[in-house]
């Protein structure tokens, strides 16, 4: 491969002066669940043999710091599902990552929760889609509600900052809503609700299944005097505390797209760096010298879109949640 961009030699800010400082970095594109707007059951999976190696993940890691990332991402698939995650981990923690958090599933969290606060990984973010057995199972064809509500306890019980992130389909859970923030509001943790993206998977869901966020605090707003949180610019989320103590966030990129300040990038367990979710073009970064990823980063720079595209069709678990 052939790279001529530029290298850059300061912090990594675009023609439209959007800093990147924020890196989902997937780590494996396996999952021990089928959620539905995720992948079908018979997904397949990339070769194990294709994923970045710890050392290479420490590497490319320490030069998107040198340029300015502040905070990583540890997604998958489910991340506690690569066998070398501990190695992965604390590779990362070694070259000095400001931030280092992580988004699961949650159910095979608990007996990581030492190596997790070893290496000062503290925000998780945990997927729950429903209280309710039945639907949990229909979302994620999957029996481990207990076990992923057994997760939340333990961590948050531990002082992890714990995140639930609750995607909403209409006809599907969105009667949950209030259940859901009073769950949250009870450990002392933040929910936050996502709209349906169509992305991969999900695209096949017809646009009856999508909730929008302004029908969700429409809703929430006959239970609860919502008061707006300030936010950093370049937040996913618009976030709102109650007078009794619940946290409550929106993600909303469907109805309301962030894309003029964000400030993600993405890069695949095989290696692929993006600069956005809604575009399937990324530069493979494996077998680069130095010098050539260097003017990757420059390319990916400039690859950045001013506006989403409707839908996207790559597999959302093999780009990273």
């Amino acid at each position: 491969m052939v790279v001529t961009a530029a290298i850059p030699r300061q912090r990594l800010v675009d023609a439209q002066g959007r800093q990147i400082r924020k890196l989902r970095l997937s780590v494996t594109d396996r999952c021990n669940l089928r959620c539905t707007y995720c992948m079908p059951l018979d997904a397949a999976f990339m070769p194990t043999q294709t994923y970045l190696t710890p050392v290479e993940y420490a590497t490319i890691v320490a030069e998107l710091v040198e340029l300015g990332i502040e905070s990583v991402r540890l997604t998958g698939g489910e991340p506690l599902l690569r066998a070398e995650f501990p190695e992965i981990v604390a590779a990362l923690a070694a070259v000095g990552v400001p931030e280092l958090s992580l988004t699961t599933n949650g159910i095979r969290l608990i007996p990581f929760l030492p190596l997790l606060d070893r290496y000062g990984v503290r925000r998780l973010n945990i997927s729950l889609d429903s209280l309710d057995p039945q639907t949990f199972a229909a979302i994620s064809h999957g029996h481990h509600l207990e076990t992923v509500k057994e997760a939340i306890a333990t961590a948050a019980d531990q002082g992890f900052q714990v995140k639930l992130n609750m995607v909403v389909m209409a006809g599907v859970n969105d009667h949950e809503l209030v259940p859901m923030v009073e769950y949250a509001k009870a450990l002392g943790v933040e929910v936050r609700f996502l709209e349906l993206m169509r992305i991969g998977y999900a695209c096949h869901l017809g646009s009856d299944r999508f909730v929008s966020a302004a029908t969700m605090l429409e809703h929430l707003r006959q239970y609860y005097d919502l008061r707006p949180v300030p936010r950093p610019q370049d937040s996913t989320s618009f976030n709102f505390e109650t007078a009794c103590g619940a946290q409550i966030g929106f993600i909303a990129s469907e109805s309301q797209p962030f894309c003029g300040h964000c400030s993600r990038w993405r890069l695949s367990a095989d290696g692929v760096l993006r600069a956005c979710l809604f575009k399937e073009a990324g530069i493979s970064l494996r077998g680069l010298s130095k010098a050539e990823r260097y003017a990757a980063y420059g390319q990916v720079l400039g690859m950045k879109p001013s506006l989403r595209s409707a839908e996207v069709h790559h597999a959302m678990h093999q780009i990273g949640g």
